[in-house]
């Protein structure tokens, strides 16, 4: 296996290797290719990403409160509700009012629901081992040390905190 990436990582801003934007855009663009290249593979089961994450969720954990969810998913509320419509729509998931609170709704899979957890599960499978099958599992723990510290990063910056975390 590989341990090299594919080619050269240019981007429009510059080299990433020595400059941050570029760099940060470079991430954007990784994360894009990789959002679309699982759209395309979803698209004949019906769904996108954005469903994807819900179902797999909803598969792993079951029913699960909107807010749980959100929670989960690193979603807001109203992304939530429009997934939640979108899905209900496809008949995949329903929304029940919770048993311990009237107010707030509990979210379940539908066995064709459970039926595309898995299925699009399997598929998001086969396009990692292609996106990441080549890092050895060093690259891939460094990677994700890596990711785990932009998203800090990030989010320290986004409340004004400051961490020392990798």
């Amino acid at each position: 296996m590989a341990t090299e990436p594919p080619g050269p990582a240019p981007t429009a801003l510059g080299d990433p290797r020595s400059d941050d934007k570029a760099l940060g855009l470079l991430l954007a663009s990784a994360h894009d290719a990789a959002r679309s290249a699982l759209n395309a593979e979803l698209r004949p089961l019906g769904i996108e990403t954005r469903h994807f994450g819900v179902l797999v969720a909803l598969d792993r954990a079951g029913p699960t409160s909107q807010r749980g969810l959100g929670a989960l998913l690193g979603l807001d509320k109203s992304a939530v509700v429009r997934i939640m419509d979108e899905l209900e729509r496809l008949g995949l998931a329903v929304r029940r009012r919770a048993e311990h609170d009237r107010r707030a709704y509990a979210i379940e899979l539908t066995a064709e629901g459970r039926h595309h957890a898995r299925v699009s599960a399997a598929t998001a499978d086969e396009l990692s081992a292609r996106l990441f099958g080549w890092l050895s599992p060093a690259d891939r723990e460094r990677l994700v040390t890596l990711l785990t510290g932009i998203l800090s990063r990030a989010d320290d910056a986004s409340t004004g905190t400051e961490t020392n975390r990798p």
